[in-house]
């Protein structure tokens, strides 16, 4: 009986410890099962508290996604010589259809004697054309013709004018061409300069040089700086003469090149009589700059510059779906000038009272091959329509302000949960797609925004998402300080600035595997 009476209770004893240890592990399976969000403390949240269901919740909210297309009505986009220029083509893009940039500018004697002797002293070599390449975007393999063609004078062509994309200028004849096969242009070649009588030999890359006609050339060197045959005089007498250049690609090609202007140089290689020993020919070499306003060493007059960026979506599937009422599974956003969605989050208006941790419109690339080929923008954006005034505006309650000799906005890196400066430039993130393919995730937090809504009711906008090359845009939630004053987007370390680079096709509101939500982290109160 007492073995009994001990064996029972070792059994007790053992079945109470196995009771414990059940409750332990369960336990400890609870809190492992509970998310705790690390988002770093740059998204002025702190550390955002576990999801226990209990005190903080986790939940999505459905969006309606609306794919639209700029137009000359809803394009107000620019260009800038700040950022790099697009020259070239592409004709076959499977999903966005094909594209045409043109490059339009100017350039500058840097004296009014720009050559080392009067005009009938003066023998041609060659003149060249030389432009900065600073990136390839597309098939690099593919050949591409660059046609070289003078603006006519006709043309209304300033240097303290930011032109339309949309802006075409015509031309008066070609004075150049080169077929190149873009991924070349990063090999070095040798270029000598003569400098002082000197041949000065240096290797270069990354450089697009296009020689010019002769006659074009020679008509450089017949112009004076005073006479019947004053060209130099003033920048309005030079350009009187000659307008600038017309840049754009000829034929069948599928490459966008980008163009630094700061380092633009028209060359003008020629021998001269020396002025101390006549009958003896030189050998020198002359430059014609392209200057911004900081950089003007002639006239005062900056040069001008313009981009013009032409999209044709015919019979794709972006003319398709774009601009109906209808809710589209597939975004298709399109750089600068391109298109655009709509966002509409409708169940944000009826929120409960919460306290909002996190609120995260989060979407992601839906992979094709041609991704390979045509990547996505560097950055997008995304801001609101206020239907009390019509216009675009930042997002509400999200930005901050600075004040340094004028009011200036913050918080980009905490709007787009990733500091943009320490990840590679963009906005964007790598993941792997139900199918295993790397594809990109953008996440913009607008909690600042949610909270607003869910606490005081403010208005609900519909949301824009684009990738613009840059805009200027109020703040959404009225500053009393700034009133209506624009901030200009991109800011000082955002990547916006380069037009008609990159496309993408995301997953919509409705999207059958990667859909696009708003996910919000609240606590009831």
């Amino acid at each position: 009986m007492n073995r009994l009476r001990l064996l029972n209770s070792i059994f007790f004893v053992r079945k109470r410890h196995f009771f414990a240890l059940g409750l332990f592990l369960l336990a400890t399976g609870f809190i492992v099962s509970c998310s705790k969000i690390n988002l770093a403390t740059e998204l002025g949240q702190g550390l955002i508290p576990e999801v226990d269901n209990i005190h903080t919740f986790d939940t999505t909210l459905e969006v309606e996604t609306f794919n639209g297309i700029f137009t000359a009505a809803n394009d107000s986009f620019r260009s800038s010589f700040e950022f790099p220029q697009i020259l070239g083509k592409i004709d076959n893009d499977p999903i966005f259809g094909k594209t045409d940039a043109r490059l339009y500018f100017q350039v500058s004697p840097q004296t009014k004697t720009p050559f080392l002797n009067e005009p009938s002293k003066l023998q041609l070599d060659s003149v060249v054309l030389v432009l900065n390449n600073t990136f390839i975007y597309g098939d690099t393999a593919m050949p591409q013709t660059i046609n070289i063609s003078e603006i006519a004078g006709s043309n209304d062509f300033q240097g303290d004018t930011m032109y339309l994309l949309s802006k075409q200028m015509t031309t008066a004849g070609l004075l150049g061409s080169r077929t190149i096969v873009p991924h070349t242009l990063k090999d070095s070649v040798t270029v000598i300069d003569f400098k002082d009588g000197t041949a000065d030999t240096t290797k270069v890359a990354n450089q697009l040089r296009v020689r010019l006609d002769d006659a074009f050339g020679r008509r450089l060197l017949a112009y004076d700086s005073a006479g019947a045959n004053d060209g130099y005089s003033t920048d309005s007498v030079f350009r009187s003469k000659f307008k600038g250049f017309a840049l754009e690609s000829a034929g069948a090609a599928n490459t966008l090149l980008g163009i630094s202007m700061l380092n633009a140089q028209l060359q003008v290689y020629y021998r001269y009589e020396n002025k101390t020993t006549a009958g003896d020919m030189d050998t020198a070499t002359t430059f014609f700059n392209f200057q911004k306003a900081s950089s003007v060493t002639l006239t005062g007059n900056e040069n001008g510059s313009s981009n013009y960026i032409a999209r044709d979506f015919g019979g794709t599937q972006i003319e398709a779906t774009g601009g109906d009422a209808i809710a589209d599974p597939l975004v298709y956003i399109a750089n600068t000038p391109g298109t655009y969605a709509t966002v509409k989050i409708p169940g944000l208006a009826t929120f409960p009272n919460s306290v909002i941790h996190l609120a995260e419109l989060q979407m992601e690339s839906v992979f094709d091959n041609s991704d390979t080929t045509f990547t996505s923008p560097e950055n997008m954006f995304l801001d609101v329509l206020d239907s009390t005034d019509h216009k675009y505006k930042l997002v509400p309650y999200v930005f901050g302000l600075t004040y340094s000799s004028g009011y200036a906005i913050t918080n980009f890196p905490a709007f787009y949960s990733v500091n943009s400066s320490g990840n590679g430039g963009h906005n964007y993130y790598f993941k792997k797609d139900p199918q295993g393919h790397l594809v990109r995730q953008w996440r913009f937090n607008i909690t600042g925004y949610a909270q607003k809504i869910a606490l005081e009711k403010v208005p609900l906008f519909d949301f824009r998402l684009y990738a613009p090359a840059g805009v200027g845009l109020p703040l959404g939630d009225r500053n009393p300080v700034t009133g209506e004053s624009k901030f200009s987007v991109p800011q000082s370390g955002n990547l916006f600035g380069m037009s008609a680079v990159g496309r993408v096709r995301l997953g919509g509101g409705n999207h059958q595997g990667q859909k696009m939500k708003l996910r919000i982290v609240y606590s009831k109160l």
